[in-house]
């Protein structure tokens, strides 16, 4: 008798989960953004610093600011810019063509870059020919500066033949006189080598007071009273060091102007300055 047949039990069907390929990601990608960010920071530090454009002086800077000891010297170019108070350019006396503003400025640039190419001396001019400064803001920043001289450069003017310098120096009441006085003296010695004649009783060196009615009071530096009462020119009375008040010419003249004006005259003049000072400083001839 045949087997019965037994039939197998039904196989299991099984299922198997396929596995899914895990993605590798490089273990560098989460810090990728910090490494650029270092990498910006380090070529950042690194690289040369763009050039800029030094500021444009103003009155009162010093042509450099070394950190060392030069002397400071004042250079004050007489009248420019707009004032106020006239609502018009104060250009100072006119004559020969010329005013007065142009040649003190250009004067006062070339005796400055004189100092400065010294060495020894850190000039300061008080005015650019820009902006209009009063004789008071002028001496403010001489002082503020520190100088140790101040000049201050001007034109005489007449209706006359007149000519010549003059030099008004501090006054016997203020406590700058006698120095002062010695490098007007200087001044004058040397600008009398230019040619000019010196005004005055004396030595071209001279003082001016304005008086209880405003009138202008001039005496020659033999007249040591002492007018405590009455001030000098603004300029020369507050900037706190030796000062003079230089009328290196008049503007009227054309036999001054023709050795104070244009280029080869303004640079003659700052040489006289020049030379003064170095002398008035180091008592060099």
């Amino acid at each position: 008798m045949p087997t019965p047949h037994t039939p197998a039990p039904p196989r299991r069907q099984v299922y198997r989960r396929k596995k899914r390929r895990r993605r590798i990601w490089p273990w560098f990608l989460p810090v990728l953004p910090l490494l650029a960010l270092a990498a910006a920071v380090l070529l950042h530090d690194t690289a040369p610093a763009p050039q800029q454009a030094a500021p444009a002086a103003k009155p009162g800077d010093a042509v450099s600011e070394p950190e060392d000891d030069r002397i400071v010297v004042a250079v004050d170019p007489g009248h420019g810019g707009i004032n106020p108070n006239i609502g018009s350019e104060d250009y100072g006396a006119e004559g020969c063509g010329l005013r007065e503003c142009d040649v003190t400025l250009q004067t006062a640039q070339l005796l400055a870059a004189k100092l400065e190419a010294d060495g020894r001396f850190r000039p300061l001019l008080t005015a650019d020919g820009t902006d209009y400064l009063k004789p008071s803001q002028r001496a403010a920043l001489a002082k503020e500066g520190g100088a140790q001289l101040l000049v201050s450069i001007h034109l005489n003017y007449d209706t006359s033949a007149a000519s010549g310098f003059e030099c008004y120096a501090a006054p016997p009441h203020l406590a700058t006189n006698a120095e002062s006085v010695r490098f007007a003296q200087l001044a004058a010695a040397n600008f009398s080598a230019l040619g000019l004649s010196l005004r005055g009783s004396t030595d071209g060196v001279r003082y001016m007071y304005f008086d209880e009615d405003d009138n202008r009071i001039f005496a020659d530096i033999s007249d040591d009273t002492v007018h405590s009462g009455w001030p000098t020119y603004t300029v020369v009375e507050a900037a706190g060091c030796p000062a003079v008040l230089c009328e290196e010419g008049f503007i009227s003249s054309a036999a001054d102007m023709a050795i104070l004006s244009g280029e080869r005259g303004c640079a003659a003049a700052a040489d006289a300055y020049y030379a003064s000072i170095v002398e008035y400083f180091f008592g060099e001839g």
